[in-house]
């Protein structure tokens, strides 16, 4: 893991047992950024210049070189983060890495599930041969505990004209057939997953939908998530924006008033966590939390700083999903997941106007856009 980040700084243990200060000290010194880019650093030096004095307090006393807690973290209000995936079963995190062999108590304990923290954007601490990475809550992670994961660069697409007709993404990397129904042809084009493709023509054949996607190419409805511009539900505004979500395509449409100007593919809430149907306005916009649930359940999920939050209806939401890129099939606890970057596209452009602070609240006078789910 620490082979894509910059060199760990390097912390020993004295014959003593007690950490060697003036290689933290020297480390830091070396360091070649400037120093805003090294403010971290300083938490583990001034740890251990606490632990001296403690030491030189005690003179001749055996003491731990622990430094003072550190205050609490609230959630970062920057998305950019990178994330990584907790592998082992039970985990927990420290203020500081050598806590846990100090006998302190951890900052944070995870039960087994889908676990998933935030690493703030800083070289990991080596100590003791292990490396620790800085979590954006502020508290230590080992590096053996987690596995760094990138998030699905997918991103739909904006519409300067509305499109006049049919289009969608492919969902499954296909060869296209030359005949509606009939098989991939030899030689013919392979459209790969997340391809976007214009519908010109469609046909029924055995119970499935084909839609001709260029002269003699011929793709099966499962293979696709379509979206096809709908019209305005008559509690909306003729002037007011409104998010379409169709669970059927597993696709999203923008609109403003009639027109139609950003679609995407989505992930809405599996069978046993299905997303709620009807039409909703977003009441808060969130630019990153915490979100957890299934306490004590086999599907515990624990998700730090998920990006870009338009909650519509109490705890749903439109959100980033960065654990995954299964995007045009269902996968959440009932939430509709979009690719971080068209979350970023939706949270920008959707109301209430947002605020300077990490939550904004929808107001008589900065209404929520409106969401349809279908």
């Amino acid at each position: 893991m620490s082979g894509s980040r910059d060199s760990a700084l390097s912390i020993t243990k004295a014959p003593s047992g007690r950490l060697m200060f003036w290689e933290v000290t020297l480390d830091f010194l070396r360091d070649p950024r400037p120093l805003a880019q090294r403010h971290r650093r300083l938490k583990p030096l001034f740890a251990l210049l606490f632990a001296c004095l403690l030491i030189l307090a005690s003179f001749g006393e055996t003491a731990l070189a622990v430094g003072p807690p550190m205050p609490a973290s609230v959630s970062s209000p920057k998305p950019d983060l990178t994330y990584a995936r907790v592998t082992a079963d039970y985990l927990s995190t420290y203020s500081l890495p050598w806590d846990a062999e100090a006998g302190l108590p951890p900052s944070r304990v995870f039960e087994p599930g889908f676990v998933w923290v935030s690493l703030a954007d800083d070289p990991p601490l080596s100590y003791d041969g292990e490396d620790w990475y800085l979590t954006s809550q502020n508290d230590y992670v080992s590096a053996d505990e987690i596995a760094v994961y990138n998030p699905s660069k997918f991103q739909g697409a904006a519409f300067a004209t509305p499109p006049d007709k049919p289009f969608g993404w492919i969902v499954s990397s296909t060869a296209v057939s030359s005949t509606p129904g009939g098989p991939a042809t030899k030689g013919a084009p392979w459209l790969p997953r997340y391809s976007l493709v214009t519908l010109f023509d469609e046909k029924k054949v055995g119970g499935w939908t084909w839609y001709r996607v260029g002269d003699g190419q011929w793709v099966e409805q499962r293979k696709l998530g379509i979206v096809t511009p709908s019209q305005r539900p008559p509690a909306v505004p003729a002037t007011d924006k409104w998010i379409e979500v169709n669970l059927y395509e597993q696709t999203l449409a923008a609109y403003q008033g009639d027109r139609l100007v950003y679609a995407t593919l989505v992930s809405s809430g599996l069978p046993q966590w299905s997303t709620p149907r009807g039409l909703f306005q977003v009441w808060a916009k969130v630019t990153a939390d915490k979100m957890s649930g299934a306490d004590g359940r086999p599907d515990y999920y624990w998700l730090d700083d998920v990006p870009w939050i338009l909650y519509f209806n109490a705890g749903v939401a439109l959100h980033g999903a960065y654990w995954h890129d299964g995007f045009g099939f269902p996968h959440s606890h009932g939430c509709v997941n979009l690719a971080p970057k068209d979350a970023l596209w939706l949270y920008d452009w959707a109301t209430p106007a947002s605020g300077p602070g990490v939550w904004t609240l929808s107001t008589p006078e900065n209404p929520g856009t409106w969401v349809w789910v279908h």
